[in-house]
């Protein structure tokens, strides 16, 4: 990996790291305030941080899964733009594909875009 990819893939483990530490505002460093995001628990299209914390709110309190490895990831950049695809196995056996689009602001690369979908 280049520089740029090496960056957007630490932040993408990263979003994973914070989340299992129920971190929100380090998942939220990494997300531009603007994102739209196809959850997989959600089936409309979440648009913006406001609507991303109605969707948190609705979701059922208990315990974030043992772990989240990240896999197998396919980067390209484009200038200020790039696009990740890589798989996710949540908590040893569940099985999700993700793509996100990313675009750098200053120094550094935010997700305006993230779509994950569970594997059968």
């Amino acid at each position: 990996m280049d520089g740029d990819e090496q960056a957007i893939w630490s932040a993408v483990n990263d979003i994973y790291a914070a989340f299992l530490a129920g971190d929100r505002t380090r998942i939220d460093s990494h997300l531009h305030p603007d994102a739209t995001i196809w959850d997989s628990s959600e089936p409309r299209l979440v648009r913006g941080r406001a609507e991303l914390d109605a969707l948190r709110g609705r979701r059922p309190p208990g315990e974030p899964p043992a772990s989240i490895e990240a896999s197998d990831p396919v980067i390209d950049v484009w200038g200020d733009t790039a696009l990740v695809r890589h798989l996710l196995t949540v908590g040893g056996d569940m099985r999700v594909r993700n793509t996100s689009v990313w675009r750098r602001r200053g120094s550094e690369w935010l997700c305006v875009h993230n779509h994950e979908d569970v594997l059968a």
